[in-house]
Formats: C-alpha cells, structure tokens, sequence
C-alpha cells in the first residue's frame, strides 16, 4: 500500500512571509529612525504579529495526517499554541506515530445536523458541494488508543473522497481486528 495521506500541512510559506515582513519593517524603522535597537525590536515584534495572525487566521482542515503499512502518523493543529509554533518553525513540529495494533477502538464523528457522506459506514450526504468545505461542523476518526490517549484525524478537508475514506476505515479495522462505529453530535 502507498502512503495515504489527509488534510493539509503547515508548510514554510507562512514562515518566510512573516519573515519578509519582519525584515521589511525592521529596515523601514532603520532607514526612517536610524535606531538600531528600536529596528530590530520592532521587526521581531512583526515577525511574532505576523506569525500569530497566520496562526489565527488558519481554518481546522490542517489535520494533516498519513497511513501505510506501517501505522499512521498524524499532526494535530487543534491547539493555537502549536499551529503559532508550526508557522515560525514548521521544521520542528512532533508527530503522533503509532501502529494499527495500538488502536482501542475507531469511531466516524459526523457534525451537528449533518450526515456522513454516502458509503461511509452506510450514511448518506445533504449538503451542497459548494458550501462544505465552509462549515464549522466536525468530521474526523477518533481513534482510542491502548495507552489510554485520544487521537483525532480530520477529515474535513478529504470529505468528498468517500472511496479513500471508506478504504482507509475498513484498512484499519482490519489491521486492529475492531469494527467502526459511528457518532452524529447533537
């Protein structure tokens, strides 16, 4: 099996602009002050607004995660805290590693007055194409671990590749011998 891979990752697109951007007003504060100090304190001040408005400004389908053989790694960028860091450093971001034989148990979360999308796990989809990828509401496999921790994998951002979503479901059931359930929130 190739690696299968969901929602988006932070890359360094974020972090060079609010790099450029740091620079360009810490020079712009030399050139018009000739303050050095000042210079460098406003440009780092820049950098970290910067930082902390791409942070901000991100949606949740940056539940970047991927499967293979071997288990599945995942980045969680639920936490405002940890999105800040993986936009000024996205080379240092930690990933949950853990194989299928560490899963508990395996459930679809579909959000408030929605349906899972058609054949996934029986369910059937009423939203139109256009406005899905805009609404608020959770879709995700939340994953129990044997080491008592939670794991949640976005799929809000894959949700009309029903055929993966459906293979890489039943690829783990089978690999952790657990069947799926389901979960609409009220």
């Amino acid at each position: 099996m190739n690696n299968i891979e969901f929602g988006q990752k932070i890359n360094y697109t974020p972090m060079i602009v609010s790099l450029v951007i740091g620079v360009i007003v810490g020079a712009i504060i030399q050139i018009f002050t000739h303050q050095l100090m000042l210079a460098i304190i406003l440009g780092v001040t820049a950098l970290v607004v910067c930082g902390l408005l791409f942070a901000r400004s991100m949606t949740d389908f940056y539940g970047y995660w991927s499967i293979d053989d071997e288990g599945i790694k995942s980045h969680n960028y639920q936490n405002m805290s940890v999105r800040f860091q993986s936009v000024l450093f996205p080379f240092s971001e930690d990933k949950d590693e853990f194989k299928f034989t560490d899963i508990k148990s395996i459930e679809v979360v579909v959000g408030k007055e929605m349906n899972a999308p058609a054949n996934i796990l029986g369910g059937s989809f009423n939203a139109p194409e256009k406005i899905m990828f805009h609404l608020p509401t959770p879709y995700y496999l939340d994953l129990k671990l044997k080491d008592g921790r939670e794991i949640y994998l976005d799929l809000s951002a894959d949700w009309d590749d029903t055929e993966t979503i459906a293979y890489v479901i039943a690829l783990i059931c089978d690999k952790a011998n657990i069947e799926a359930g389901i979960v609409k929130q009220a």
